[in-house]
């Protein structure tokens, strides 16, 4: 069975997706964060080297994250945005690993979480069509995420 053949190749590229976003994520929390440590220490950022508590920190934080609201987000996506099958999941985890590690390969820091939203729609729409996509559900993530920034610099 073809599509039964699928699932295990899901598994695998969401395997190496979760690498993907884990050294990614980190790498977009912990860099900025070392080179603002590094100038506020040294009063200069040429060559910074990230401590690995601030990388141990980064990794904390994201199972955290995960471990409090991962299910939500995972139902969203996975439920909630269009219909998934072993074939389709294959496609999206395959399409936003390639596109987090091409970016991370060329220093590009962009959200492994993007990248993953862009592919379920995308697949979502090239396999089923406009009306597969549940677009309340997509204007709700990406008012979620313009929020996201006022917010945050109002935290920092």
């Amino acid at each position: 069975d073809a599509e039964g053949l699928f699932m295990y190749l899901q598994v695998l590229t969401a395997c190496l997706k979760s690498y993907a976003h884990g050294a990614n994520d980190t790498a977009n929390a912990a860099g900025p964060f070392a080179a603002v440590q590094a100038v506020y220490r040294t009063g200069d950022c040429d060559a910074v080297t990230t401590p690995y508590w601030v990388l141990l920190a980064g990794a904390f934080g994201i199972v955290i994250g995960l471990a409090t609201l991962g299910y939500r987000v995972m139902e969203t996506v996975g439920k909630s945005l269009t219909a998934i099958n072993y074939p389709k999941g294959f496609a999206i985890e395959l399409g936003s690993t390639l596109s987090v590690v091409l970016a991370s390969m060329c220093g590009a820091p962009i959200s492994s979480t993007h990248c993953q939203i862009g592919s379920v729609v995308c697949v979502g729409l090239y396999e089923s069509g406009p009306g597969s996509v549940d677009v309340s559900v997509l204007r709700s993530i990406v008012v979620s995420w313009i929020v996201t920034i006022p917010l945050a610099a109002g935290a920092a």
